[in-house]
């Protein structure tokens, strides 16, 4: 504002009581192009002051109602950058002196000249102007200083906030920029690493090779290059790095940066895809061999003219055709699980009815195995909230299982209690039962006991993944216990419903 009105006029008020020196004051100065005003008092220039923007004023020292040094203590409160210049008839020391003390910049004597008054006034407003300059240049640089401050803070909050490792270096191949993430990937000992050499920030030979690289006079020809590098500490990992050269406008090498991305999750994820696919592919192929193997013979003639063994042929077809829709079924069965849209309708059960329509379902196959399948439920048992659909899948693999894998004439025992909070249900078996070291892989998708007694036992090793994913999703728990040739009990707890 004030510079704004610096480039047109200047303004000028006089306080002193003598009308003579206020006017006389007037013409000389508005002669010269500036704009005056005149107050008779301190208290009248005060609040012309404070109505209108002055650069300089003239003030007498001896006035009635508010004299100079007064008046001067709340100019110097109210704008300490405007120029005071005291009017005294007693020009001694002493009075200059004090009116210095209470920010006069310069003083003028009665009776003066106007060369004097002009003199005097001149000096102050051309050291007005410079104040002025320097507080224009003094917020310049302020803001330009906050500026920078705020892209520098912007900056490093972007950095700060990457889930990726940033390191920077320059081409002496000192650190120059670094976040936390690398950090924490890397095991920065936290303490400032600013300015120290390349070599001593990162420790791993297989990461430094590969930075090393970024350094080379063959790098000129990329403008990124990304590399997979294995890391065996601090913990084992695969970290993915992307290195890219900066160069100025002459093509001059300044450093270079690295983006280093944690990808061991994912890579982790990508193995178990594979895997899956392969132990999909595989036992897929069997059953689908087994029954193209079968339709061919009987179709060439192969096979004979025999109805029996035509008919024999043709069973067996359609047995691997069950195992594998129970196989498709299985997969389906697990894909929904495993997926994060599944729908679940919980509502509180009765755990004892699905047990007993269960049990019933398997009485047939148990009869012709000859085993004795018992169920051992209390009168009464508590509501679990569960997916009715679900938790009859669950009791169909279990009970399934200990029909399946029984010996002749042995036993199945289906029970269930309430116990601290939890419904405890334990289905058990008296037969081949599980070897200790297959005992911890049982619940894993596709696995299967190897035993000479299961070779022609059909399965899709997807039960017990499918029965433990069912447990869980129900804030459950699900075990095994099991010992070679004496059987196996499998227990499962779920919360109980509260009265």
């Amino acid at each position: 504002m004030q510079d704004g009105r610096m480039d047109n006029a200047l303004r000028i008020l006089v306080i002193d009581d003598e009308r003579g020196i206020r006017e006389g004051c007037r013409r000389i100065l508005s002669a010269e192009g500036l704009v005056v005003d005149v107050a008779e008092h301190g208290r009248e220039g005060l609040e012309k002051l404070y109505s209108l923007p002055f650069d300089l004023l003239l003030v007498d020292l001896m006035m009635p109602v508010m004299g100079g040094i007064e008046m001067m203590e709340n100019v110097r409160a109210y704008d300490p950058e405007i120029i005071l210049i005291v009017i005294t008839g007693f020009a001694t020391v002493e009075s200059a002196v004090d009116a210095m003390k209470h920010g006069a910049y310069d003083y003028v004597s009665k009776p003066f000249t106007p060369d004097q008054l002009l003199a005097v006034v001149n000096r102050g407003l051309e050291t007005r102007r410079l104040r002025l300059q320097a507080k224009r240049l003094t917020e310049e640089r302020d803001q330009k200083l906050l500026e920078v401050a705020n892209e520098t803070s912007k900056l490093h909050t972007i950095v700060n906030s990457l889930a990726e490792g940033i390191l920077v270096f320059n081409r002496e191949k000192q650190l120059v920029l670094w976040n936390p993430a690398v950090a924490r990937m890397l095991n920065f000992d936290g303490l400032s690493k600013a300015g120290r050499d390349m070599a001593e920030i990162i420790h791993q030979r297989e990461l430094l090779d590969i930075m090393g690289k970024a350094f080379s006079p063959d790098a000129v020809r990329y403008t990124v290059q990304t590399e997979e590098v294995e890391l065996r500490s601090p913990e084992p990992r695969t970290i993915m790095v992307s290195l890219s050269s900066v160069r100025d406008e002459s093509g001059h090498e300044l450093g270079v940066v690295s983006l280093l991305r944690d990808i061991t999750a994912s890579k982790e994820i990508d193995q178990i895809k594979t895997r899956f696919v392969t132990m999909v592919a595989h036992e897929l192929r069997a059953p689908l061999s087994a029954i193209e193997g079968y339709l061919s013979a009987y179709l060439s003639g192969a096979a004979g003219t025999d109805p029996m063994v035509n008919r024999n042929m043709l069973e067996r077809a359609k047995a691997r055709s069950h195992s594998l829709l129970e196989l498709v079924s299985d997969l389906l069965h697990l894909v929904k699980l495993q997926s994060a849209r599944v729908v679940r309708k919980k509502e509180p059960l009765d755990v004892a009815a699905i047990i007993r329509e269960t049990v019933e379902l398997f009485k047939g196959q148990g009869d012709e195995k000859g085993l004795r399948i018992r169920v051992s439920l209390p009168k009464s048992l508590p509501l679990v909230d569960a997916d009715r659909s679900e938790l009859e899948h669950l009791f169909t693999n279990l009970v399934s299982n200990a029909v399946k894998y029984n010996e002749k004439n042995g036993t199945v025992k289906v029970s269930a209690r309430a116990r601290d909070h939890f419904l405890v249900i334990k289905v058990a078996d008296t037969g081949i039962g599980v070897d200790e070291e297959s005992l911890p892989h049982l619940f894993e998708e596709f696995y299967r006991v190897h035993d000479p007694k299961t070779r022609y036992t059909t399965g899709t090793g997807l039960g017990l993944s499918i029965a433990k994913k069912i447990v869980e999703s129900h804030f459950g728990s699900i075990e095994v216990e099991s010992e070679r040739g004496k059987g196996t009990t499998f227990t499962v707890k779920f919360p109980v419903r509260p009265r």
